[in-house]
Formats: structure tokens, sequence, C-alpha cells
């Protein structure tokens, strides 16, 4: 439907927009659960299933990105067994304040799960010491690029306030990739240092030498020459299901191919 310019969705704590209120996302069996607490691990703790309101337009596309890591679970588990998805944890939706949760066109993200074996929860494992556990992290914020044009995450966090959830919005929808823009260029960065080995690359959402080198790099493996992510949406959703299908089978760059 398209919302507000951010000059506006950040002028004006008001609320607008229809919303509506649900407690599952994707599939009414899909639940979601309210982030309440954080445990002595650092864990969210998600009590119970809670209702939340948002834009449909928000729960359509939320809906889309979970139906997305369940077809992901159940095709690139880590473990070779396919895993199907449960329930999503939040830390809220629709909230009267500045920017885009004002529309109800937010949503953030404490926690996803596929059962209690395979899960990734968002205040823990983005810089978890387990390469398993970041690539699972790194999987997540490429479906949800997919869909909701800005993701913020603890690699993308310009008010520091983003190292325990994941915050998407669509005042900017899944268009093509945009070396401008953080929420994509934090997305390569973190690809080239944890799928294809870049060890020493810097995630600072800033395009500079060493990102040119290390997206030759993922497009070398990938097999994606020919595929230019900024050229068009479904370019960069490509490269987004390739990086997603490595970071969630835990596979180095290259296990892959865009072909």
């Amino acid at each position: 439907m398209g919302f507000p310019g951010s000059a506006e969705a950040f002028a004006s704590s008001k609320c607008a927009m229809d919303d509506i209120t649900r407690d599952w996302l994707g599939r009414t069996e899909w639940k979601m659960r309210y982030r309440t607490a954080f445990n002595s691990g650092g864990y969210g703790v998600h009590p119970s299933v809670s209702s939340f309101r948002m834009h449909p337009e928000a729960h359509d596309y939320g809906g889309r990105l979970i139906e997305a890591l369940h077809d992901l679970g159940r095709n690139h588990s880590a473990t070779g067994e396919p895993v199907s998805y449960t329930w999503t944890g939040l830390a809220g939706a629709k909230v009267c304040k500045t920017g885009y949760h004002r529309y109800g066109a937010a949503l953030d993200f404490t926690k996803f799960a596929w059962g209690s074996e395979a899960l990734v929860d968002l205040a823990v494992h983005g810089e978890s010491d387990s390469l398993r556990m970041r690539r699972r992290y790194l999987a997540v914020v490429a479906v949800c690029r997919k869909f909701f044009g800005t993701v913020l995450h603890v690699h993308n966090d310009p008010d520091g306030s983003h190292w325990h959830h994941i915050h998407v919005d669509r005042g900017r929808e899944g268009v093509a990739l945009d070396w401008d823009f953080g929420t994509d260029v934090t997305i390569v960065q973190w690809a080239a240092r944890d799928l294809a080995g870049m060890t020493e690359m810097v995630i600072d959402g800033i395009w500079g030498p060493q990102t040119r080198s290390g997206y030759e790099l993922l497009r070398d493996r990938f097999g994606a020459r020919s595929v230019d992510p900024t050229a068009a949406a479904d370019d960069g959703h490509a490269w987004m299901d390739l990086i997603a299908r490595h970071g969630m089978a835990d596979g180095d760059a290259g296990e892959f191919t865009i072909d």
C-alpha cells in the first residue's frame, strides 16, 4: 500500500492507519509470544501466547516471512533432518511512538523457533561464539530482508537498542539491494565473514574496498556473476535466499549456488 515516508513517520508519535489484532503469524497454529524478561543465561522468557495489534499488511508480510522460515527448516536444516516451525517471539508491533510502529507497519522479533532443538534467540545468538548460531541468525535476517526493506539487528543498530531483537518495517519494501543502505551492506558483510571465511571483515554497514572484496568473493562462491542484487527486487531476493540457505544449513559459501 505504501506507508508515509520516514520524514513524516518520525515527525510524530500519533497513531494512524487501520490495524488488526492477532495471536499468530503465517498459520493460526504458529502463535506469537511476548517476551517478558531474560533468564540467567540472557535468553528471552516468553511465557504465554499473546495478541498484537498491527497493520494488515505487516501481518500479511510477517506471515510470509514465517512461512519462508518454515520452508527453510524443512529443506535446509543443519542436521539434515527436517524441522517444522512452531512459534514466534515478539517484543511489540503497533505502538504510539515516532517511526513505523505508529502505523503498525513494524514488528520487533525476539525469537524464531523450530521446536526446542532449532531456534534463534535474538538476544544471544547474533554475537554467539558458535558459528552455527551466528549463521542461523544471519539466515533469519536474510529472510526478513525479502519481505521488509528495513531490518535492524545486532550488527545494524543505529541507536544501540537492537542488540536483543530484530526490527523490521514496511516503510521500505522488499526492494532491490542498495549499497548506500546499511541494512543491505551489513548482510553482505556478515555473509562474507561467516559464510565465506573473511574473518577480518568489519560489519559496519559502510560500503568500501573491503566490502567490495567480500561481495566479489560471494559472487564467485555463489555462482552469481550474472545476478546483480542491486538491479531488481527479484535479484536481491535470490541473494537473500542463498544466504538464508547457507546460514540455516550451517554451510560454507558455495554449498548452494544461484543456478
